[in-house]
């Protein structure tokens, strides 16, 4: 059983990586820049909480389709949630 968490998370970052084929592979929550406006948590509940503070933090990565959660990163007003392909290259924002 493979136990490592390839995720990371600082006061600022909230980083995971998605493990299902697909183009879709790194999930960001810019914690500075986020306003709590929860629109992401809305979209795709299964990936995206809200902490003690009101900012977001990823859960799940894995709970939800590429199109749900490119339309949850998509529906921020702050653009604080960033999307990187397999390739490591940033998709959302553009």
């Amino acid at each position: 059983m493979d136990t490592t968490d390839d995720s990371k998370k600082t006061p600022d970052l909230d980083e995971k990586t998605r493990t299902k084929p697909g183009t879709l592979r790194r999930i960001v929550v810019d914690r500075t820049k986020c306003i709590g406006a929860r629109s992401c948590v809305a979209v795709a509940p299964g990936v995206f909480q809200m902490d003690d503070q009101n900012l977001a933090y990823l859960v799940d990565p894995d709970s939800e389709d590429e199109d749900t959660i490119m339309l949850a990163a998509q529906s921020c007003p702050v653009l604080a949630v960033i999307i990187y392909d397999d390739q490591g290259k940033q998709i959302f924002p553009e």
